[in-house]
């Protein structure tokens, strides 16, 4: 008998969970956003169905990796999927230290889910890794938006970061956000 998906229950309407084969065509409408591209640092544009074969390839692998999934879609009880997140993975799967990194399609942008999504992956996070102490996010300057999303679920600014990131040639400022185990 196979084993049901796990998931991480947000509230009613939203849980995260493995991504499927079935998100290739949400993943191509809604990674190809000029507003999603300028605000994440890896997503490619055009985002095109080689990419999404090849992450929908990439997190299938992870499943049987050590530390299991560490990439998560956000899906909405009536839309489907409608976001990721994940963490990097940074000092291991026993290190005190962490990232995590997410998207949100825009039609579900300003609603208040990945401030909820967020929160209860931070407080996953933490009681699955007992040696986790701190979870940064790095986000651009010039993405308020998502820096209050971070303020809201629990993390704190820490600092500016001058031409942190390099992007299609352009150095682009930061500023790093955290969450400390309390």
């Amino acid at each position: 008998m196979q084993q049901p998906a796990p998931q991480i229950p947000v509230n009613q309407s939203i849980i995260l969970a493995p991504f499927q084969p079935e998100d290739k065509a949400a993943l191509i409408r809604y990674l190809n956003d000029p507003v999603l591209y300028a605000n994440t640092l890896k997503v490619p544009s055009p985002y095109t169905a080689i990419d999404a074969d090849e992450w929908l390839v990439r997190v299938e692998a992870e499943k049987d990796a050590p530390g299991g999934i560490a990439n998560w879609s956000i899906r909405h009880h009536e839309h489907g999927l409608i976001g990721g997140i994940g963490c990097f993975l940074k000092t291991g799967l026993e290190g005190h230290l962490d990232e995590i990194g997410y998207w949100l399609a825009e039609p579900f942008r300003g609603k208040g889910i990945m401030t909820e999504v967020v929160q209860r992956y931070t407080q996953w996070l933490f009681e699955h890794r007992p040696h986790l102490v701190r979870i940064e996010a790095g986000v651009f300057a010039h993405n308020p938006a998502s820096e209050r999303v971070l303020e809201k679920a629990g993390f704190q600014r820490e600092g500016y970061l001058r031409k942190i990131h390099l992007k299609n040639g352009v150095y682009l400022d930061g500023v790093m956000m955290a969450c400390i185990r309390c």
